[in-house]
C-alpha cells in the first residue's frame, strides 16, 4: 500500500472513531463523501422477527452517500430486513415522499403494501394498514406522521 491511500484510509478510520459511530456505517458514510459515490437501500418493515410488530410498509432512500449505515439502522432499530436497492413494488398501493432535505441530498420514499395475502397466509397480523390508495394519500398528508410533509406518488 502506497503512502497516500494509507494516509487516507487512516484519516478515515480516524474520524469514525471521533464520531462515535461503528466503523462499517460511518466510514462508508465518510468514504462516500469524499470519493462521491451514491446509491439506493431500502428497510422492508414488513419482514420482522416474530416477537416484533410488522410494518406494512418500505422505507428507501435513493441517491444516498449512507447506504450501508442506512440498512445497519434498519437492522439495528427495527430488526426488519434491508438490502441495497429500492423497495419492492408488488403489491404497493402508493408512496409517500418525505419533504425533509437530506444533508447528502438523497431522497426518501415510505411505501404501503396491500398486506392482505402476508395476513392470510397465517403471518403476524398488521395493527392498522392502509388497505387502499385513498387511505395511503392520507396518511402522506397528516402531518402526525410526516412533520416536515410529504408527497404521494405511485409505484
Amino acid at each position: 500500500m502506497s503512502r497516500e491511500p494509507r494516509t487516507l484510509f487512516v484519516a478515515l478510520a480516524v474520524i469514525a472513531a471521533g464520531a462515535g459511530c461503528r466503523a462499517g456505517g460511518c466510514v462508508a458514510a465518510t468514504l462516500g463523501d469524499v470519493v462521491g459515490a451514491t446509491g439506493d437501500a431500502f428497510c422492508d418493515r414488513r419482514h420482522m422477527p416474530l416477537d416484533r410488530e410488522p410494518g406494512s410498509f418500505c422505507q428507501e432512500i435513493v441517491d444516498t452517500l449512507a447506504t450501508s449505515q442506512f440498512q445497519d439502522d434498519c437492522r439495528e432499530k427495527h430488526s426488519a430486513r434491508a438490502e441495497e436497492g429500492r423497495c419492492p413494488r408488488e403489491q404497493a398501493l402508493g408512496g409517500c415522499k418525505l419533504s425533509k432535505v437530506n444533508d447528502d441530498g438523497s431522497e426518501v420514499i415510505d411505501w404501503f403494501y396491500d398486506v392482505s395475502a402476508f395476513e392470510r397466509d397465517g403471518g403476524m397480523p398488521f395493527v392498522d394498514p392502509a388497505r387502499t390508495t385513498e387511505e395511503v394519500k392520507l396518511l402522506c398528508a397528516d402531518p402526525t406522521r410526516y412533520e416536515e410533509g410529504s408527497t404521494f406518488v405511485l409505484p
